[in-house]
């Protein structure tokens, strides 16, 4: 019995003989441990510790009963134009997250649960099997699964999957999962995948194998897709949705799959549950605001603050209690939400005394008061809202573990705790913006006739990129104040494709970006601050974090097996992110804020780690809905 290879790039003849004379047939043997030896499990915990059985039948936080029906109709600010699933060109559409939420075409091997720290159970692959230093990982296919043509899952789909990771996926998803070094058939439906560098071959590995969206190996393989180019052809999925219709940059119609094999897989019951998702494309979140109160959309996340606290006066729907402004408080690590990132290639950010001066400048109370209402709090912290956040002086392992890289970390770390600056929101912030001149003028940077200046006579200057009306409120007045410093700042607007284009290599000063996390930490820790990720066009360390410190810490939080120990290296890391001040950062929400026509049902019982599971868990309410348009069509009359 042979095993196929699979490599998602188009080859030339040549390349297809030497590839053939080159392939060898090989027997399902597993020589990795005896089989004997070997447990398949339900699920996949960090911590070792599951808390669901291997005879559940949901998700406490879902209803199996939920009815089936009705239209979500979301907004997305931007645009698309391409279906290429997750490589460097094109920009793909809501619905095609590789982690994390809004998955609609593609099954992952695993599901995570929403009530447990960094656990998984059975989805596209029935059981996992692994070795016990984490070298290598089995996972058995479902023999369920199936592709929306009828054609089976086979390994042949998750060896396809795993070449195109290595070679075509975008930089951070290449980075993030480069610890998964080989893949081989190991039985008709089993795949085991080999991790080859010892220092990865821990519990995170795992986790990012079950996040893996798997792609269909038989149709990616045919002479008329190529995965490596963009196309406006909807791709072929396993998962609980296909795209029905679409218009290029302007609207995507996700349709349920009635005949969807993974309807009775536990992880997945209960969700799901409506017929269509409509998302509808605007360039602007105003036109996207009055679309939501007209009841052309029926859910909308409110992202600025000012429109939260007064775009909704005076509006009889809210007031008649037809449509529902609600901030879901955050239960679990809100991490890094927002924050101006600083571009340390530029050689005048690449002085950390400079960074700090620039975080100095920002004054984060009055724009908080003047142009928020008040309403956000600041993040100080990688990992916000965690057991994993730093705080107070380092102590214990913690301190040990940062002893060690006492060379690579200001002296201040280990003696002071990490508080931003702060002002009293007047809008003077003359001790703050002291301290910043200060700190310019060790770093060489000196007002002469009031322009900052080095030694060259050079005026320093500063561009902040940004890529919607909200960034840009906060930006203008922050760049008045780097003006009053002598700095020639600017702030440039940018529509969605100039941005990421920009971004991507490295053309700019600072730009806005916020880092999520996990409890447990994980592999994105590599492609957000390691610094193999800093040189990688596409990389998400947009700050360009090179630091011993830095990059042990993350490879500690990689490697152990210990609680505490993951702990103490993910404060380490947190405090030497912070003390780095590779960002500025700026604000997070209280909670989730969400507005939404009442049409809707949701479970009785909320999930612990996950502040608002929308919108898997939720579904239309026949009864509220019916009086929902009952309401629109009398208040249009």
């Amino acid at each position: 019995m042979g095993v196929n290879v699979h490599t998602p790039r188009k080859a030339g003849l040549a390349a297809t003989l030497l590839f053939l004379t080159l392939s060898v047939t090989v027997a399902y043997a597993d020589t990795s441990a005896p089989e004997t030896a070997i447990e398949y499990h339900h699920g996949f915990s960090f911590f070792g510790e599951l808390a669901y059985p291997a005879d559940f039948e949901h998700f406490d936080y879902v209803n199996p009963e939920a009815p089936i029906g009705g239209d979500l109709v979301l907004p997305v600010v931007g645009t698309f134009n391409s279906f290429t699933p997750w490589i460097q060109k094109g920009i793909n559409p809501a619905g095609y997250g590789f982690v994390g939420a809004f998955i609609f075409l593609f099954d992952r091997v695993f599901e995570p649960s929403d009530d447990e720290p960094s656990a998984q159970y059975a989805r596209l692959g029935r059981e996992m099997a692994w070795a016990p230093d984490y070298s290598w990982f089995k996972v058995r296919i479902d023999p369920r699964a199936r592709w929306h043509d009828g054609t089976p899952v086979t390994p042949a789909d998750l060896l396809y999957t795993h070449q195109f990771v290595l070679n075509d996926a975008t930089a951070a998803i290449r980075n993030g999962l480069a610890h998964i070094d080989r893949a081989e058939q190991t039985g008709p439906l089993e795949v085991t995948f080999h991790i080859g560098n010892p220092s990865f071959r821990n519990p995170s590995a795992g986790l990012s194998i079950g996040h893996l969206p798997i792609l269909p190996a038989h149709y990616w393989e045919r002479a008329e897709n190529d995965i490596t180019k963009t196309t406006l052809k909807p791709p072929l999925g396993s998962g609980p949705y296909r795209i029905a219709e679409f218009d290029p940059g302007k609207r995507i119609v996700y349709e349920r799959v009635d005949d969807y094999w993974g309807w009775e897989v536990p992880s997945v019951k209960g969700k799901y549950n409506f017929r269509r998702i409509i998302l509808e494309y605007f360039r602007d979140n105003t036109v996207a605001r009055e679309a939501a109160k007209k009841g052309i959309l029926t859910f909308r996340g409110e992202g600025i603050a000012k429109d939260w606290m007064t775009s909704y006066k005076d509006f009889p729907a809210l007031e008649d209690g037809f449509f529902v402004q609600e901030i879901q408080e955050h239960r679990s690590i809100t991490a890094m939400a927002a924050a101006i990132n600083l571009n340390t290639r530029r050689g005048k950010l690449a002085d950390r005394r400079v960074r700090m001066a620039l975080t100095y400048a920002f004054d984060f109370q009055w724009i908080n008061r003047v142009l928020n209402f008040g309403f956000y709090n600041r993040v100080d912290s990688f990992f916000d809202n965690s057991d994993l956040e730093s705080t107070g002086v380092p102590t214990g392992l913690e301190r040990e573990l940062l002893e060690r890289y006492r060379y690579a970390l200001p002296d201040e770390l280990f003696e002071q705790p990490f508080e931003l600056p702060s002002g009293d929101g007047r809008g003077i912030n003359r001790d703050n913006m002291l301290r910043a001149t200060e700190l310019f003028s060790e770093a060489g940077w000196n007002v002469v006739d009031g322009r900052l200046l080095n030694q060259a006579g050079e005026q320093f200057r500063f561009e902040i990129l940004v890529r919607n009306a909200g960034e840009e409120r906060v930006s203008l007045p922050y760049a008045a104040a780097l003006r009053r410093l002598g700095i020639d700042a600017s702030v440039r607007l940018a529509d969605s494709a100039q941005y990421r284009n920009r971004v991507r290599n490295f053309q700019f000063d600072a730009a806005y970006k916020g880092y999520w996390a996990t409890p447990t930490l994980g592999t994105y820790l590599k492609p957000f601050f390691h610094s193999t990720s800093a040189p990688m066009l596409f990389t998400e360390n947009w700050p360009g974090i090179r630091n011993d410190a830095v990059d042990a810490f993350i490879e500690l939080a990689l490697t152990t097996y210990d609680r505490d120990e993951l702990y103490a290296a993910g404060r380490a890391l947190d405090r030497s992110l912070l003390w780095g001040y590779y960002v500025i950062p700026t604000q997070v929400e209280p909670g989730g804020r969400w507005t939404y026509w009442d049409r809707f049902g949701r479970p009785e019982t909320s999930a612990k780690y996950r502040y608002f599971p929308f919108p898997e868990t939720w579904w239309i309410d026949q009864k509220k809905s019916a009086a929902v348009d009952a309401y629109l069509q009398n208040t249009s009359e």
